[in-house]
């Protein structure tokens, strides 16, 4: 058998072969006619005829074997190797398929399974010789919210994405999302790969219901905020009221007792609407929200410090150049008002001192609110940043409980933490972290 690379330059040219096949018969007829013309006598024209005849039997063999015979062989080796290669290519499918974590079905226009691989056999629980004998009808689910697939548009586009409920052999519903390929071949066929998507639908299902329940949780919260601040400040006001009205108009008709009575009357009025405003205000953390600006800590620090306006024993100092920050201005004065406000609240030194500072730690910005008050013991550290907790009796410092815990809120809101290092006797410091992505570095500032 000749080999492709043995052929000759004639194979490789399949215009040259033509032209040479041309050109033989060409000079063949050529001959023939020379002879028909030059001799006139019959028996000699026979002759010459039968002599031309027979060249040309001659010739063509030597034509066919060395021009037409290896364009052949040639013809059936890349035959040959296309099959080849189509059946190397058809192996290497098909184990491709049998190994697919996907499950893969082949059925016809009517449903009926002809192939699958092992991933669908264990999706549906079914061994392969089952599934030959049915028909995806005997494994679809469709419900009322649910229609079969049409296979029409199936056949009309090619292919197809959609989702399916199956029943598995236990009976168990399986939500698989089916990627379809029609095929006219044999009769026409329908390749279809499979994926296991109940968990992640459920995942979804569960996602939308806590997501339903939080709006609702919402909801309340706002129907509270504004019972809150409508319905149960007005008594308040009132009972404000009243007690100055009492305090003023009758001081001389009490004695000690009353007049203490009717000051605890009056702080407690005001610590309820204290507690009211900080019950608001936690609320609203992460349900209203501000335009995001710069805010210069430098300066709004400084605003708090002037509102706050601390005992001449009581001195605010920051340490160094503070950030500039990209947040909602009312949240980040909050926590700073806090912290400030609870070191100035709980100073038990004749001279207190509290410092205020920023360092750079990696991605974030660490803060710290430091004072040389009282301290607080380590079992407490947890405590003081949950709602309406306070260390001190509330008749002995006005306190709502609600301050740390706004601040805690506010900092896990932005991605930051916040915690305490404290030592009895010796005061604490308060730190707390931004990401320093949103934020804009003062001139000067460490970093």
């Amino acid at each position: 058998m000749y080999s492709i690379q043995n052929q000759s330059l004639l194979l490789k040219s399949p215009a040259l072969i033509l032209l040479i096949v041309c050109l033989s018969v060409f000079v063949s007829e050529a001959v023939v006619m020379l002879l028909l013309y030059s001799l006139p006598q019959l028996s000699l024209v026979s002759d010459a005829i039968l002599d031309a005849t027979l060249l040309i039997a001659i010739v063509s063999p030597a034509l066919y074997y060395f021009l037409f015979k290896p364009l052949v062989v040639h013809i059936r080796e890349r035959e040959q190797i296309e099959e080849i290669l189509h059946k190397n290519e058809e192996e290497q499918f098909k184990v491709m398929i049998r190994t697919s974590l996907d499950a893969f079905a082949v059925t016809d226009t009517d449903g009926r399974i002809l192939q699958v691989n092992d991933a669908y056999c264990r999706m549906m629980g079914y061994s392969r010789e089952e599934l030959k004998t049915m028909s995806t009808a005997d494994i679809d689910v469709v419900g009322a919210t649910e229609e079969k697939h049409d296979v029409g548009k199936l056949i009309e586009t090619g292919s197809d994405r959609y989702e399916l409920h199956k029943r598995r052999k236990d009976g168990r519903i399986q939500i698989v999302e089916v990627s379809s390929n029609y095929s006219k071949l044999n009769g026409g066929r329908v390749y279809s790969f499979m994926r296991d998507i109940t968990e992640r639908k459920q995942a979804e299902e569960q996602r939308d219901r806590l997501l339903r329940e939080v709006e609702g949780a919402n909801e309340e919260l706002r129907n509270f905020a504004y019972v809150v601040s409508h319905d149960l400040k007005a008594p308040l006001r009132a009972i404000s009221s009243l007690a100055d009205w009492l305090a003023t108009d009758y001081a001389d008709k009490f004695d000690d007792a009353g007049k203490e009575q009717m000051r605890l009357l009056i702080n407690r009025v005001r610590r309820m609407d204290g507690l009211i405003d900080g019950i608001l205000q936690y609320s609203r953390v992460g349900r209203e929200k501000e335009a995001m600006v710069r805010v210069d800590l430098n300066h709004l620090v400084k605003e708090v410090t002037d509102l706050l306006a601390p005992p001449a024993n009581i001195t605010v100092t920051v340490e160094g150049e503070l950030p500039t920050v990209v947040t909602e201005p009312t949240r980040i004065q909050q926590v700073f008002q806090n912290l400030i406000s609870n070191a100035i609240k709980y100073m038990d030194k004749p001279e207190g001192r509290i410092r205020i500072a920023c360092s750079p730690e990696g991605e974030l910005w660490k803060f710290s609110v430091s004072d040389n008050g009282p301290g607080i013991r380590e079992q407490h550290f947890g405590k003081i940043f949950q709602l309406f907790q306070t260390l001190a009796p509330r008749d002995r410092v006005e306190s709502s409980g609600v301050g740390l815990a706004l601040v805690k809120k506010i900092v896990e809101m932005y991605g930051g933490q916040v915690w305490i290092e404290s030592t009895v006797g010796e005061g604490s410091t308060f730190l707390f972290t931004l990401p320093r992505a949103t934020s804009i570095p003062t001139q000067g500032a460490n970093a």
